[in-house]
Parts: structure tokens; C-alpha cells; sequence
């Protein structure tokens, strides 16, 4: 596993990350329920730093929308530091793919599941 270099401190992560900048996404949960929204701060092949609008709960795992992509990836939260959380992108073919339906009504400017 190659490790990037950042002001002289060592990062485990495989790919080196890129910012971006007013780009939102929405938090879901594994069955499909909305959780909250967020913007992404970083991206990188194997996961994200994200900050999160409200004070919600966050479970552990749960779907990361992209907006932008109108997609989603599985994640699993790996840190947490108030409403910033850095997670991983993972597979597990025992959850549900989000169906059409959601992917479609999360696009949505106004949204409701």
C-alpha cells in the first residue's frame, strides 16, 4: 500500500486524494431511508472526508449519495471529528442495491423518502 505524503506526515490511504469544492451528496441508510445531507471536502478511489449539514446520528455503514454522479456507494465510517467523517468505500453483496426509484427521487431537487 502506497503512502502519500502531506506536510511531512504520513497517510495510509491507496490513492492520493483531490479536493473539491461545493460538490453535496446525502447520506442514506443501507435500506434506503434519507439520513442527511453533506459535502464532500475530499475524494479518493478508496473513500471520502465529508462533513455533514446536521447533528444526526451517523451509523457506522450506510450509502453515500453523490449528486453530482447521481450514484451511490456503500461506506463505513473509519473517523469522526464533530460533523466530519472520513469513510471507506466497500462492497458487500449481501445489501440491497438502492433501487431506481430512490437514486431517481434523491436527483430530485426536492426529495422525500
Amino acid at each position: 500500500m502506497p503512502l502519500y505524503q502531506t506536510n511531512s506526515k504520513a497517510e495510509n490511504r491507496v490513492e492520493e486524494r483531490k479536493r473539491t469544492r461545493l460538490r453535496s451528496g446525502k447520506l442514506v441508510t443501507l435500506d434506503g431511508q434519507f439520513l442527511t445531507e453533506c459535502h464532500f471536502h475530499n475524494l479518493a478511489g478508496g473513500g471520502a472526508k465529508i462533513r455533514v449539514v446536521s447533528q444526526s446520528p451517523v451509523p457506522i455503514r450506510f450509502w453515500l449519495f453523490d449528486d453530482q454522479y447521481s450514484g451511490a456507494l456503500i461506506t463505513e465510517v473509519v473517523w469522526r471529528k464533530g460533523t466530519e467523517l472520513g469513510v471507506r468505500f466497500v462492497e458487500d453483496p449481501d445489501v440491497t442495491p438502492l433501487t431506481d426509484t430512490i437514486l431517481r427521487t434523491l436527483a430530485g431537487k426536492y426529495y422525500s423518502l
